[in-house]
């Protein structure tokens, strides 16, 4: 589904991003908090429909980056010169529990923005269908988990819809995986029609499926960009699949399965399955993982399992302002880096 002019669609037709429409432009923007030296020097360009993360370790000065593009924080040194038509919205890390319930808090917020009633009330209801807030929408924020608060948080950002600057402060932190695969795709549908994206996350499934552009943070300056075909160096997320056939049936050797596109390898588990049945474990790359499913289904086949995605991507060697690509051959799982018990922008202990 996408965004509409009054909320979600299933219309797949999009408007393509006017260039014209510029982006924003910071240029050697600095900032102090007490006798922190929080932000040296940074310059970035993010132009419309480009999505920009920020990664680092806290006290890199993510935050602070992002509040300052927010304007909620001004900059000592430096400018920033904005030329989006629409305004920012923005996702704090950690909404406060303020005494509302969820819905109660959705709506003052939209009303605030000035979203028409029966407009507000149709986006507070798809996006929190998109996000599986269910009974939650009706109970009090103080009773949240971190999680089902953080997808309270990420749908007042998104209420007003497409367009301009949209601000995510760890957006996935917290998510189940349902959650975090509906943010991504929403955001990239977003990102199509025309919303700059600018987000501090650590989660490589967004960076890889969105990034323009990684900015490397390191004691408040820029250690180093990336760029997004410096990401797909990396090579693409791998999706691991097992599915049961009767027994006798070797799809090892059978052309159509093994030559589908995206199927990286197809091997027979000898260790599970039975005198009736045979287990296959499937590795694909994760955009053929639909096709690869439906194929095996109308082969009379059937899932037993699929696991999440395996990035390629070495979230600690990143930070350390290696390439992104720098760890790809040797595999496995990489999760994304917890940072949330370590220090915040001022040097504080981070709530």
């Amino acid at each position: 589904m996408i965004w509409s002019k009054r909320g979600l669609s299933n219309n797949s037709d999009q408007v393509a991003p006017d260039s014209s429409d510029g982006g924003i432009l910071l240029q050697q923007v600095s900032k102090q908090l007490g006798n922190t030296q929080v932000l040296n020097q940074i310059n970035l360009e993010v132009k419309q429909g480009e999505c920009a993360v920020f990664v680092g370790r806290n006290g890199s000065g993510k935050s602070t980056l992002l509040r300052i593009l927010a304007g909620i924080l001004l900059p000592d040194t430096g400018s920033i010169q904005r030329t989006l038509k629409d305004s920012e919205k923005y996702a704090v890390d950690g909404l406060p529990r303020v005494p509302f319930t969820s819905r109660e808090y959705l709506w003052d917020m939209g009303r605030i923005r000035g979203i028409r009633p029966e407009i507000l009330r149709e986006r507070i209801r798809e996006l929190s269908e998109l996000l599986y807030l269910d009974t939650a929408i009706d109970q009090k924020l103080s009773l949240l988990s971190k999680g089902t608060l953080q997808k309270v948080n990420l749908i007042q950002a998104l209420l007003p819809g497409p367009g301009g600057l949209l601000l995510l402060d760890e957006p996935l932190s917290g998510l189940d995986i349902p959650a975090q695969e509906a943010v991504v795709s929403l955001l990239g549908q977003w990102k199509d029609e025309g919303t700059s994206i600018v987000t501090a996350c650590h989660e490589p499934l967004l960076i890889e499926r969105l990034a323009d552009q990684v900015i490397v943070l390191k004691k408040g300056r820029v250690l180093r960009y990336w760029s997004r075909e410096d990401i797909l160096q990396t090579g693409e997320p791998v999706v691991r699949i097992q599915s049961l056939t009767k027994a006798g049936e070797d799809l090892a050797n059978d052309p159509s399965s093994v030559q589908q596109p995206g199927v990286l390898s197809l091997v027979r588990n000898t260790s599970l399955g039975n005198a009736k049945s045979w287990v296959w474990d499937w590795k694909v790359v994760q955009k053929s993982t639909d096709d690869v499913l439906r194929m095996i289904l109308a082969s009379e086949g059937s899932v037993v399992s699929v696991q999440q995605e395996e990035s390629q991507l070495h979230m600690e060697s990143l930070l350390e302002g290696q390439h992104p690509a720098a760890h790809a051959s040797l595999g496995g799982v990489t999760e994304s880096v917890d940072l949330s018990s370590s220090m915040d922008d001022a040097g504080g202990e981070a709530e």
